[in-house]
Order: structure tokens, then C-alpha cells, then sequence
């Protein structure tokens, strides 16, 4: 039951980082964020798929939860990028619309 919610809980990200590639206009930012979302899939797909016995095991860490300061570290560093780009997502907008007029 509490592996589910985990999973689920895990996965909201990745479809939060979703809903803010589409807000987002400009084209860097979203390739940015459709890189991050990659990153973070790959490992919960990965760790989920060894845990049920679809992939073999390697030492691939589950999104924060998983216990080792790089990946903690690699983690926060991706959603720290998303939450910045969403910060700014009017500046984006701002600068494009502007570009666009000169």
C-alpha cells in the first residue's frame, strides 16, 4: 500500500513538470524541462521496473528516496531548474512577445 502511494506520489511530479512545459512559450525552456522530466523518469521507470523484476538490478537510486548524497543532490539540483523556470515562466513570456515585435 505505501509503495503505491509512493509511486504515485512520485509520478504527480512528473506530470506537474508536464502542466509546466505546456504554460511555458519558449522553446529552450521547455526543451529544458522536457530534459529534466527525462532524467527523473528514467530513474523512477528504472528503479520501480527493477524492484517488480523487470529490469535487472542495478544501482540506479529511486527520486528521493533512495539513500546517497549524489543523486539526493542531482534530484533537488533538476527540481530546483523546474521551479525556477516556473518562477520566471512571465519573464519567458515577456521576452518572447518583445522579440517578436522588434
Amino acid at each position: 500500500m505505501f509503495a503505491t502511494i509512493l509511486f504515485l506520489v512520485l509520478s504527480l511530479v512528473v506530470v506537474r513538470i508536464t502542466f509546466i512545459a505546456k504554460k511555458i512559450g519558449d522553446s529552450y525552456t521547455k526543451l529544458l524541462l522536457v530534459g529534466v522530466m527525462i532524467i527523473y523518469t528514467i530513474q523512477l521507470v528504472g528503479h520501480v521496473g527493477m524492484i517488480v523484476g523487470f529490469f535487472p538490478m542495478t544501482n540506479m537510486s529511486l527520486p528521493f528516496i533512495s539513500y546517497g548524497l549524489m543523486p539526493v543532490l542531482l534530484n533537488a539540483f533538476l527540481i530546483g531548474i523546474v521551479l525556477s523556470i516556473y518562477r520566471r515562466k512571465d519573464l519567458f513570456a515577456t521576452n518572447t512577445l518583445q522579440g517578436n515585435q522588434q
